[in-house]
């Protein structure tokens, strides 16, 4: 198999992955993240089924296992704050994860795991984006055209860029949604940590409303 060199636009999560994959193949891999460095912002992550079989097989779920979010469980409580059910996360090693998964992490504490994984077979360059890119007339390529005016070949270009991707979105129709808007909306936000508080998340779930 030729060597391919290949260009991933994203650093957060799925292209450091696929960057490893690949770099293990053998190819040459360039991830090209718009932040100036890690974007370790964000909530926590559940790894549930096949992505804790990725893990495993990266050799990384101990260094994962040391990082993990210590959350037991999951307490359906009233409108007074009272208990009504609680599901405990399933940390048996056997049978699919619950309401809380086993394998919960921090999304800076992930990104870093996986920075450290790749980055001495893997190129990476921060605060660069990529603003537009051809694809060769003979399929056998894609010429990309960089935030800061440079302009490099590549075999091949893949967008891990988001929900928004600007690679994807280049790519599909005009008229294609790539986003299937399902009416929901969700905001989180961090607050202080109260002397009543323990490792069990809580939820309120109004019918038709909110959760």
């Amino acid at each position: 198999m030729p060597v391919l060199k290949i260009l991933i636009c994203g650093g957060g999560c799925a292209g450091p992955v696929l960057a490893y994959w690949l770099a293990r193949s053998g190819h040459q891999v360039t991830i090209v993240e718009r932040f100036p460095a890690l974007r370790t912002t964000g909530a926590q992550i559940d790894i549930r089924a096949q992505g804790i079989q990725v893990l495993q097989r990266m050799g990384l779920l101990d260094i994962f296992r040391r990082k993990l979010v210590d959350e037991a469980g999951v307490a359906l409580v009233n409108s007074g704050g009272n208990i009504k059910a609680t599901v405990l996360a399933n940390k048996s090693g056997k049978g699919a994860q619950s309401l809380t998964s086993e394998y919960e992490i921090m999304r800076g504490d992930l990104v870093r795991v996986l920075y450290d994984a790749t980055k001495d077979d893997v190129t990476y360059i921060f605060g660069k984006t990529v603003e537009s890119f051809e694809q060769d007339a003979n399929n056998q390529g894609v010429t990309v055209h960089f935030s800061d005016g440079q302009i490099r070949r590549y075999d091949i270009l893949v967008g891990a860029d988001g929900q928004g991707s600007r690679i994807r979105k280049a790519i599909l129709p005009t008229d294609t949604d790539p986003i299937k808007r399902l009416g929901l909306y969700l905001a989180y936000w961090f607050v202080p940590r109260a002397e009543m508080d323990n490792n069990i998340r809580k939820v309120y779930h109004i019918p038709s409303a909110i959760i």
